[in-house]
Formats: structure tokens, sequence, C-alpha cells
């Protein structure tokens, strides 16, 4: 039943369903290793759930067409009879009014009538997003200008317009007995100071709730560019019952670090529109073109505004079962569920316990390392020679991915390697799209000059840890000066 408090918030309650102690103790002894060995979800949600939830963030939302992939998302956690959706911000990725007004109408046409609660909040692009240069330019071409700004307009006012729900920088929505705290774009470095204040309410061993945009500073391997400053960790630091969901940096469910225990628990919650690639990749679209642009082409990060994925989250008396599901590949089970104890102190997901347990994927048996050079263009179209790699793909642990290789040009006499990282190709992809085949490239005029040196490469898991190498036979390069 839903219902609506004085203060504004909105509850709904039902019944659900617990575990004995007994049986989460069954399971609790492996939970340490289950990211390593995984399961099937189906064992884990017997019973009704005191709650069920959908989440996911950066719908980016532009015109009616963009919304198909929000509406798929909705339609499947509605046949999975969740209670509420939550969504971490950038609703509308041009920020305007009628963006705002496409996803309420994509969420009526799935869940008018039914009771089920939007969990809403804004990011960046709900702010800003009419006045990013690439966002402005097709925001013209469709015909709005910036005139139609939310923060223009008043931001509150055409929430509340049409959401028809109170806007306020920090609230709190009630479902089923658990409290969701979200914080607003402009308004989440005031949550230590509304913590301070209202926090005695969430103290003890239930389960809350929280999200904003930008995720918290100290729960992600993403960096201080995506994280904010801080506050979130200040105000949740206390509470281990404490669970939060962010977006922002469009980090995929594949990548094993978008869950995150210490002090409380926090999940990087993967982008409905397109997946962001992480920096420092000869093929990610953030290593910057400069005098010298990389070789490597890209993999494409928008792909169109597809690759969406999302969590089913389902709350027991004693642990959640979060479901990594992507939405465009027909909403299946993307990697295997985590299951997070909500009881008894266990921390089976932090960095450190992981990190350690972690086992690096490796190359099969009699792989061979084939490199030759070529000519080609660079990424700006310039001519270079590449030195090209070809390698089978390595093989990773039982549900678990590559997330990356690593290729080092190792001189003979001891200097400093030449070392390149490579995203695996289907970095935020399914698993299915990994090609079998690894081929990767790189200017030579990089390489080690006037030595000889062998290439090895690695491939590595998201904690770091390498595969013993692919090792190639002795190249030697000539000076520069002498290669005229």
């Amino acid at each position: 039943m839903r219902t609506e408090e004085k203060d504004g918030s909105v509850s709904q309650t039902g019944e659900g369903h617990s575990v004995s102690r007994r049986a989460f103790l069954r399971y609790a002894g492996g939970a340490a290793a289950f990211f390593v060995t995984g399961c099937r979800t189906g064992g884990w949600l017997a019973g009704k759930p005191n709650l069920r939830f959908g989440a996911v963030s950066d719908i980016h939302v532009t015109t009616p067409e963009s919304c198909a992939m929000f509406e798929k998302a909705l339609r499947y956690f509605k046949s999975r009879d969740v209670d509420a959706v939550l969504v971490s911000g950038d609703l509308a990725d041009w920020g305007i009014r009628s963006s705002l007004e496409y996803v309420k109408a994509t969420w009526d046409r799935v869940f008018a009538g039914t009771g089920v609660v939007p969990l809403f909040c804004t990011g960046n692009h709900d702010f800003e997003g009419w006045r990013y240069s690439d966002m402005a330019i097709d925001m013209r071409a469709h015909g709005h200008s910036e005139d139609e700004a939310l923060v223009k307009l008043g931001l509150p006012a055409e929430w509340e317009r049409i959401f028809g729900e109170k806007y306020a920088p920090i609230r709190v929505r009630t479902v089923n007995g658990y409290d969701f705290i979200s914080a607003e774009w402009d308004s989440f470095k005031k949550f230590p100071e509304w913590m301070a204040e209202n926090g005695a309410r969430f103290k003890g061993t239930k389960p809350f709730f929280y999200f904003q945009h930008p995720p918290a500073k100290g729960t992600t391997p993403d960096g201080d560019g995506w994280a904010d400053k801080g506050a979130a960790f200040e105000a949740l630091k206390g509470f281990p019952n404490a669970v939060s969901f962010t977006g922002h940096s469009h980090r995929p469910f594949n990548d094993e670090r978008s869950i995150w225990q210490g002090e409380f628990t926090a999940f990087a919650t993967p982008s409905l529109s397109y997946a962001s690639l992480p920096a420092g990749h000869e093929n990610s679209r953030d290593r910057k073109i400069g005098p010298n642009p990389p070789a490597m082409p890209a993999i494409p990060d928008r792909r169109d505004l597809r690759g969406g994925q999302g969590y089913v989250v389902s709350v027991y008396g004693e642990r959640m079962v979060v479901e990594r599901i992507d939405v465009e590949e027909d909403c299946v089970e993307g990697a295997p569920a985590w299951i997070v104890p909500l009881v008894g102190g266990e921390r089976p997901f932090g960095l450190a316990t992981r990190t350690a347990a972690s086992v690096a994927p490796q190359f099969p048996d009699g792989a061979t390392l084939r490199v030759d050079t070529r000519i080609t263009d660079n990424r700006v179209g310039k001519w270079m020679v590449a030195m090209n790699c070809v390698f089978p793909a390595a093989i990773p642990p039982k549900n678990t991915r590559v997330f990356d290789y690593e290729i080092r040009a190792v001189p003979t006499d001891g200097s400093k390697p030449l070392v390149k990282k490579f995203l695996s190709p289907a970095y935020s992809r399914l698993a299915k799209y990994e090609p079998k085949t690894m081929r990767f490239w790189f200017d030579v005029a990089e390489v080690p000059q006037g030595v000889d040196y062998r290439l090895e490469v690695r491939a590595c898991n998201c904690f770091g840890k390498a595969s013993r190498p692919l090792v190639s036979g002795v190249w030697h390069s000539h000076p520069r000066s002498a290669a005229k």
C-alpha cells in the first residue's frame, strides 16, 4: 500500500520474508569467495523480499525516441514486481524541460496507477547540459534552445509540475519501511551537515539507501574527476548500514569494483545510455590526442546511445541480492549477482580482500604472440608504421572478465620499457562479444630506440592481477635519425 507522509515523503508497505540466521550462515561462510566463483541468482532469490527495486543511472533523455532504453528497463522492472525504481541523476541530456516531460510520459506508460515509487535525483546534465558544447549543438539541431533550460525556468518548480513531487535539496522517501535519502546535484556538498542534524534516525542495523549523482570519493577507482570531494564519505562513514547508489562515471557492471565495501557499502550504478571508457588505454576515447596521437582506433563510447545496463536489488532480512542486468541484451543477467550480507558485520566486498583473493586470467596452453609491422594511418589520419601484436584472447577464471591487456617493449639491456595498455574490446559488453583473437597496435616510433627488445603481453583483471606473459622474439630498433 502506498501512502503520503505529512512531510511529503512517500511510504509503501508490504509483506516480506527473510531467511533464518542458520540459513544465512550457510552461505555467508563462502561469501568472501563469491566474486571469484559466482553463482546463479535463482538459489538466492527464494521467497518474497522485503523490498525490491530497479536501479539505473544516466538515462540522458533528449527526444521521445531516446526513451526507448528507459522504457525497456521500466517494463523489465515491472515484470520483476519492483516496489520502486531508482535513477541516480542525469535524467535529461540537455537539461531542458521537454526531456523531463518525456521521462514522466515514459514512466506513466509503464507504471501509471501501479503504486511503484519513482526515486529520481538530478545530475550535472540536468543543470548544465544545455551549455555543454557538443550537447548544445545537438540540442539546437533538434529545434531547442537554452531558453528551455530547467535552471532558467526554475528547476524546483518544473520538477514539481512535471513529477508531482515536492522538490528539496535533500529528501527522504520511504518504501516498504526502508528509507531512501537523495541529494541533488547542487546540494550533495551539504549532505554531511544534513546527516549531522538528522542522522540519528538512521542508526542501527536496518539498511538505508543513499543516492546522489557523483560517486563518493574513496569508493571508486575512477579518480577525483568523477567523484565528489568527500562529502558523501564523510556523511556515511559512521553508518555501516548505509548503502549508496551513484552514477556519473558510466562504469559498466563488468568491472567488479562497481561494488565497494568499507565503512559502508557503495555501488557504481551503470548508465542506461552508454558506458564511459577508463583513461590511460590506447583504445580508450579518453586517451587525449596530442603532438603524438595514439595509433590504435578507439572503442566507441556512446555506441548510438546503446549499451544500457542496470541492477535489480532484492532486500531480504539478512542479505541483499543485486542482479546485474544488461538491458540492451533483452534484460539478460550479464554477470553473476552480488550477494551482500546485511547482518553480522560480514564485509566480503572490501577492495583489499577481493584484490588479494582475485585470480589473474591466463592465456591458453600453446598460445603465441605474433608480431609484425604495417603501414597505416593513426587516429588523426597521419601516416605511420604500426607495431602489430596478434595473440589469442586470455581465459579468465569462471564468471570473471579480462579487464585490459598490457604490452611492454622491454629492452634487453635492462633500460626502461615502453608500456602500452589496451581495454578488452568488449569492456562494457557481454562476454560473448569478446573476440577470440586480439589485435592491438601502436606507433613503432615510440619503442626504445637503437636497442634490442622483446615484446611481452599480459592479460589483467580489474584488480590489476596479471597473467604470465606471452613473449616475442628479439627485435631491434634503429635510432629515429637513422630512419629518415
